[in-house]
């Protein structure tokens, strides 16, 4: 079967910092996100035809990789207010819409992603990751593609990246993009990689020897400046660390079979209840929905819309962390 996978918080963050955050009910929860990340997906589901749909959420507790390095994230902020309030909204609308929410504590909504791509590839199923963090990009393989979501001068585009069109971008294959990240760190993680090489330096290496397994079983006979050289001998240690802390996880103890997760149709009723209470009446014509007849239906839609207009910024790799 083919898969999708959602990156929910890398969206929401784009969704948060794309549309206007005066956008809220009239008894003032902020809605932008949640509007912004249904948007989104409508583009996606009609990008993509899959048979299946899941959507994977950090969670505020500490995963393994803060166990292993007291410094991995650290210098992230709290996740702002007004998007933490629409957080709990945005789950109860994807439960409305029966679509499977993925989130385990002590393991990243990337490891989650991971490993349902995993499980779907031994069954022989096909897998798109979507995200806007490129470390996903290590997941790349003949099963799975990953859809990068950017927003850009007022637009949400997206861009499928194959294993042939990573090849083609970076000189290797996908899986050693844990081998770049281990060299040149990740300063949005905050993990270090080796003191003193860059991207540049580190793109290098990579393309010539593939991995620093290979890189430090070759010192010092590679390819580089005596200065490098120096560098990376002092910073072995430090470039082991990074490369765990970078690995995405496959094997998160989740209870995941492909199959539970068929595409169905929303929870028509309730979910037209949400979406009058959140005052999305044109989200109500875009997915379809009617008003519920008989007792107990829920109210009318109201008859404004908002027109708030949208004012999109650039986001980071990585939104803010919950």
């Amino acid at each position: 079967m083919k898969l999708m996978v959602i990156d929910g918080n890398s969206i929401v963050n784009r969704a948060f910092y794309g549309v206007s955050q005066n956008l809220s009910t009239r008894e003032g929860l902020p809605t932008n996100a949640i509007f912004g990340f249904l948007n989104i997906l409508l583009k996606l589901l009609d990008e993509e035809d899959t048979d299946g749909l899941a959507v994977a959420f950090d969670m505020r507790a500490p995963t393994f990789r803060h166990r292993a390095y007291a410094q991995y994230k650290a210098q992230r902020k709290g996740m702002p207010e007004e998007l933490a309030v629409q957080m709990p909204v945005l789950k109860e609308v994807l439960d409305a819409m029966n679509i499977r929410r993925c989130e385990l504590e002590g393991w990243e909504a990337d490891d989650l992603l991971g490993t349902m791509a995993r499980i779907n590839a031994a069954q022989g199923g096909d897998t798109v990751i979507v995200t806007g963090d490129k470390d996903s990009l290590q997941l790349i393989d003949a099963h799975t593609t990953v859809k990068l979501v950017t927003t850009r001068m007022g637009q949400t585009t997206t861009r499928n990246v194959t294993p042939e069109d990573f090849r083609s971008e970076y000189g290797f294959d996908p899986i050693h993009m844990i081998d770049l990240k281990a060299l040149m760190g990740d300063s949005s993680d905050n993990y270090p990689g080796v003191k003193g090489v860059g991207e540049k330096t580190a793109m290098a290496l990579i393309q010539l020897y593939q991995s620093i397994d290979c890189i430090y079983k070759k010192l010092p006979d590679i390819e580089a400046k005596p200065a490098a050289l120096k560098k990376l001998t002092e910073g072995e240690a430090d470039a082991r660390t990074s490369y765990d802390l970078a690995a995405i996880r496959t094997d998160a103890p989740i209870e995941f079979a492909p199959e539970d997760n068929l595409r169905r149709e929303p929870d028509n009723g309730r979910l037209y209840q949400l979406f009058v209470e959140l005052e999305f009446s044109k989200l109500i014509d875009k997915y379809g929905l009617t008003a519920p007849q008989g007792e107990g239906a829920p109210q009318e839609p109201p008859e404004f819309e908002c027109t708030c207009t949208s004012e999109w910024v650039e986001t980071p790799e990585r939104g803010q962390e919950l």
